[in-house]
């Protein structure tokens, strides 16, 4: 008799705020990987607790998204446009902000290694502690810098 392990995966969730919102009570919980997508006019808030899955945000427009709590990996796939990223009190072990363009300004809270960082236009990242910083790409008068020792 052969006996075979099976690994049960969910399925990537998909939280979509298109247009005109404003939200303060988001919360985002660790039942698998989430894509946050935010375009429009908007002002988001709420909280994250993903211990064990990565949360990756796409943010387009203008407006605030801000978020506390915990990830594993942070995935910041696209922001663009006049926004702000607040993620100052959201803990985490991997971040990876792989295109941030415009006047958006990215600001990351603790976290142990952040992999990639590329910046374009005016944007700006700030990070808080000191973190490892393996690869960056900056652009125009775009930059990065620490907020907080």
């Amino acid at each position: 008799m052969i006996k075979t392990a099976v690994t049960a995966t969910t399925p990537s969730r998909k939280i979509e705020f298109i247009g005109a919102h404003k939200d303060d009570s988001i919360v985002i919980g660790n039942y698998g990987d989430v894509q946050f997508v935010a375009k429009g006019n908007f002002d988001l808030s709420g909280l994250i607790y993903c211990g064990k899955n990565t949360v990756e945000f796409n943010v387009e427009g203008d407006g605030t998204v801000a978020f506390k709590g915990v990830c594993k990996k942070l995935m910041i796939r696209g922001i663009r446009g006049n926004c702000t990223l607040d993620l100052s009190n959201l803990s985490s072990q991997v971040v990876w902000c792989e295109s941030v363009k415009g006047n958006a300004i990215v600001t990351l809270g603790p976290t142990k290694l952040i992999e990639l960082i590329s910046l374009d236009n005016d944007a700006v990242v700030k990070y808080g502690g000191k973190p490892v910083l393996l690869n960056y790409t900056l652009k125009g008068n775009s930059r990065i810098e620490g907020w907080k020792g």
